[in-house]
């Protein structure tokens, strides 16, 4: 009887291990099931940000990119502006045979000609010489003989001054903030870019039309050379194509500078 009693206690315990045995296995299958969820939660979270990572690194990038092609644009303008200084700084006494800036006076009744050693005479043969940039030094008295045959000296001259007024504006404007650009956005860097090139292209399309009246003269084109009336047919069309290019040049500057300045007092 006793001897029962004791294997019937052996038992009981046995089975009791068994069962704190098992329940800790189902415990720490618990815990390791929680862990891996846990896991694969993190794991999900991190390739959560990395298309979002990705992005940005592609828009500095791009904004990058972009903020370099500009300021080279910006010191190859001005380098090419200051030849132009240069140019008025060496400039012969017959100012390269351009007989027109003796003609041309300033609209007050100060009576000074353009050909004058003022600041602001100066400044004004200075734009035009920048436009005329593609005839050889050399030419320029030639182009000049044909805009004073057809009588359009003051509309001519004064428009290649505007055009290189705006020219040298934009680029002086531009150069004093190049170290300013990289805080605007990329949107609005890309806005300058392209306007600013725009506007480059623009003069430069003018300086070469300057440039092909030039040729066509000297080549007879149309016997411009020997009629008179089709010298001044072909000019007018010349004249026209100048002026809507010189009000765009101006839109252009003004798009610009609308942005620009808005970087100025954003940053002061």
């Amino acid at each position: 009887m006793k001897y029962n009693i004791i294997t019937g206690l052996f038992v009981f315990l046995f089975l009791a291990c068994n069962l704190d045995s098992n329940d800790n296995q189902k415990d720490m299958r618990y815990q390791s099931s929680k862990k891996g969820l846990k896991s694969n939660k993190k794991g999900f979270k991190s390739n959560q940000e990395t298309p979002s990572n990705q992005k940005e690194g592609h828009n500095k990038k791009t904004k990058n990119t972009m903020l370099n092609d500009l300021l080279n644009l910006i010191e190859k303008a001005h380098a090419d502006k200051e030849k132009y200084r240069e140019k008025l700084e060496k400039e012969p006494k017959e100012q390269y045979g351009i007989s027109a800036f003796t003609t041309l006076s300033w609209a007050d009744l100060q009576g000074e000609k353009i050909s004058a050693n003022t600041e602001r005479s100066k400044k004004y043969r200075k734009h035009v010489y920048s436009i005329l940039n593609t005839i050889d030094d050399n030419e320029l008295k030639n182009f000049s003989k044909i805009i004073t045959s057809v009588g359009q000296i003051q509309f001519t001259f004064n428009t290649l001054n505007a055009l290189g007024y705006t020219l040298e504006n934009m680029i002086s404007s531009l150069y004093s903030k190049k170290d300013s650009l990289k805080e605007i956005e990329i949107s609005s860097l890309e806005k300058v870019k392209n306007l600013f090139e725009k506007l480059l292209s623009t003069t430069s399309i003018v300086s070469k039309m300057m440039r092909e009246l030039l040729l066509d003269y000297q080549n007879d084109v149309n016997s411009i050379k020997t009629d008179i009336n089709k010298l001044k047919s072909h000019t007018d069309k010349i004249f026209y194509q100048m002026a809507e290019k010189s009000k765009k040049t101006e839109e252009l500057k003004n798009n610009i500078f609308s942005i620009i300045n808005n970087l100025s007092e954003s940053m002061y």
